[in-house]
């Protein structure tokens, strides 16, 4: 059954399919992250404080969640990249991880655009990627506010 440019309509479904997939997982990955950073906290904030004082430990406690969360994003949107570059959508990993990071960010400078019908696996990535940058701020909130609550 062709459809675009020779695109068969199965080719389609399994690569919107294994979009949907990919969101589900990363989800789940973000949230799982998340919990278990949250309870790393916890775990060590009496050491931290212990080792390094109440101030350093706050400043030690946020600048790892930055760069936790950093690789966090950089992985998610790498996941993305290789699903593209894979499905035969860029011609390489870079320019999957690209397209991806700049959906995912809402940056979108449109310079790469993936011809239909996969021109909706970029509002797919970006939906994603917005709802786990939110969350990651809302992380970073509470971890500021806790930290600023316990060293007032």
């Amino acid at each position: 059954m062709p459809s675009i440019a020779g695109i068969t309509g199965r080719r389609v479904q399994v690569v919107f399919i294994l979009a949907w997939l990919l969101v589900a997982v990363l989800f789940l990955f973000h949230a799982s992250l998340l919990f278990e950073v949250a309870w790393q906290i916890q775990m060590f904030v009496p050491w931290l404080i212990l080792h390094l004082g109440p101030r350093s430990a706050g400043k030690a406690i946020i600048l790892g969640c930055f760069v936790v969360l950093f690789f966090t994003h950089l992985a998610e949107a790498m996941a993305w990249g290789l699903l593209i570059w894979r499905a035969g959508l860029a011609p390489s990993f870079s320019e999957g991880l690209y397209f991806s990071a700049t959906s995912m960010t809402a940056l979108g400078y449109g310079d790469v655009v993936l011809a239909p019908p996969w021109r909706l696996i970029g509002p797919l990535a970006a939906i994603s990627g917005l709802l786990m940058f939110g969350c990651s701020t809302a992380f970073l909130f509470v971890v500021i506010q806790a930290v600023w609550e316990h060293q007032g």
